[in-house]
């Protein structure tokens, strides 16, 4: 199990722990709150996300162990946010040139020209045709970005991060 957690990528990792350590505070404050106000509903919301959380932890575990998500990695070379839409498009140039389109959440930044790896789960983005119906039916299927530490610029050159932010 330890040897498994290792080998996960970095961003997996951290929701992972994150979700779990959500849970873990949700019924820690929940006790706490319990045991100076008497507070049973407070208690029973506390438990019923601890149990989510456990659930959902679990799940993301799972869809780690047995490497069912799909990792998409590029350039970022446009992005823009359709006017009254929740989501971002991210247009990314992967290795072998073809372009690509995210819809994303707006709360995530991204910079044209840096070089991202994008983790999805296999299987779970729907394609309605719609990008405001994708957006919405593939919410869960997101799992996380990184940034990555060389950045190529559109016509192809490869400069390591540190040589671009001296410059």
């Amino acid at each position: 199990m330890k040897n498994q957690w290792s080998q996960f990528p970095f961003v997996l990792r951290r929701k992972i722990l994150l979700t779990f350590l959500a849970g873990i505070a949700s019924i820690a404050v929940s006790l706490v709150i319990f045991t100076v106000t008497a507070d049973r509903i407070l208690l029973v919301l506390g438990g019923l996300i601890f149990a989510a959380s456990l659930v959902l932890g679990s799940s993301l575990w799972g869809t780690a162990a047995r490497g069912q998500y799909e990792v998409v990695e590029g350039i970022c070379a446009s992005v823009s946010t359709p006017m009254l839409r929740r989501y971002r498009k991210i247009q990314l140039i992967d290795e072998q040139g073809a372009e690509r389109t995210l819809l994303l959440s707006k709360t995530a930044k991204f910079q044209i020209g840096a070089r991202y790896r994008f983790y999805f789960q296999k299987g779970s983005r729907p394609a309605v045709g719609n990008d405001y119906l994708d957006t919405a039916l593939s919410t869960n299927s997101f799992l996380g970005y990184e940034v990555l530490e060389d950045t190529i610029s559109l016509d192809g050159e490869i400069a390591s991060s540190e040589q671009s932010h001296h410059e």
